[in-house]
């Protein structure tokens, strides 16, 4: 997972010095966040998304428990499901964004949901019993939120956004469900308090003069709390997840008295044939 992060990065950085070069050192490009003047230092934006919580890819059956004639072995297959997001915070834009373009801190509720089922075999000396089961689980949360945000630009208003932060969930309330023996397999699931480091990426656009438009995906990387067991994977009855933040993240700038940010300017070809030229009545050619 480490290397897959860095692999992302390298490529991301390598794009973004590529385009550079090929656009040459003649223009410089408009500020995507201005602050010489137009735009205060500290803003604030909204985070609307849902989570996911993907689980492996191929189930396989694996030995529960062994003890002297007795063995139990089961196929666990679990199953992800979406659930609701609504974060919200402030932002603080640094003046030389060399490593940094910005910080922000929020808050956010955060709905993480997912199913399980079962099925495998108990054996006893010469006697064999079938066992089954399934289970969901829903939690409601409320999450604190710090990133570190870096802007890679592809154009004049187009970036890629790249992030990294760490969040703090504490439980509002769970709902879990499960039938089959709990006796027989493991009824595992997180503390009340989670604490884990994540990565953010998203591409993002300058749409109006105060309004940068971000779809971005979030996934842990490592639990503080509780220990980890496989790069912020978490666990729920007898397996893992890996939650999943979809968001479209609505960056607001705010202008200084007397002062306003400057809208995106649009230069395209179309615009350009859209332009007519008259010639007076007298002309003949």
């Amino acid at each position: 997972m480490r290397q897959l992060f860095a692999a992302v990065l390298l490529i991301l950085f390598a794009g973004s010095a590529a385009h550079a070069q090929r656009g040459g050192i003649a223009r410089k490009r408009p500020e995507l966040i201005p602050l010489e003047g137009q735009a205060r230092r500290v803003g604030f934006y909204i985070d609307p998304g849902i989570t996911y919580t993907l689980t492996r890819f191929k189930d396989k059956e694996e030995e529960v428990f062994r003890s002297g004639d007795t063995v139990h072995t089961a196929t666990y297959s679990p199953d992800g499901r979406l659930g609701l997001y609504l974060g919200a915070g402030l932002t603080w834009y640094t003046r030389d964004p060399v490593v940094v373009d910005y910080f922000d801190l929020g808050l956010a509720y955060k709905n993480l949901r997912g199913a399980e089922s079962l099925t495998g075999t108990y054996q006893r000396a010469d006697s064999t019993f079938p066992v089954q089961g399934e289970g969901s689980f829903a939690e409601r949360m409320l999450t604190v939120n710090v990133n570190a945000n870096k802007f890679i630009r592809t154009a004049d208003y187009q970036f890629v956004q790249v992030s990294l932060g760490g969040n703090l969930d504490y439980r509002l309330g769970s709902s879990y469900e499960h039938t089959g023996d709990s006796v027989l397999n493991a009824h595992r699931f997180p503390p009340d308090l989670i604490g884990q480091l994540h990565f953010r990426v998203g591409y993002g656009f300058k749409v109006t003069g105060r309004l940068l438009l971000i779809p971005t995906l979030e996934t842990p990387v490592f639990s503080i709390t509780p220990t980890d067991t496989g790069f912020g994977q978490l666990e729920w009855f007898s397996s893992r997840y890996r939650p999943l933040i979809f968001t479209i993240r609505l960056l607001f700038l705010r202008a200084r008295s007397g002062f306003d940010c400057p809208p995106p300017i649009k230069h395209n070809a179309m615009e350009k044939g859209r332009t007519k030229t008259y010639k007076p009545d007298s002309y003949h050619p």
